[in-house]
C-alpha cells in the first residue's frame, strides 16, 4: 500500500509558532484599524521624563 503524504502549506518553527499562507490579513479590519488609531493617540500623549546629563 503506497503512503500518500498530504502537501502542507504551514511552516512550523521550534517555538510552536505556525506560519501559514492561508491566514487572512487583518490590515483593513475596522476593529483593528480603530485599535491602532487609539494606540497611536495613547502613545502620542505619553511624556517621557527628561534624562539627566552627568
Amino acid at each position: 500500500m503506497p503512503v500518500v503524504k498530504k502537501a502542507d502549506n504551514n511552516i512550523s518553527y521550534g517555538g510552536g509558532a505556525i506560519v501559514s499562507s492561508d491566514i487572512k490579513s487583518h490590515a483593513n479590519d475596522p476593529f483593528f484599524v480603530k485599535k491602532a488609531e487609539e494606540a497611536k493617540i495613547a502613545v502620542s500623549k505619553l511624556v517621557l521624563p527628561e534624562t539627566k546629563k552627568k
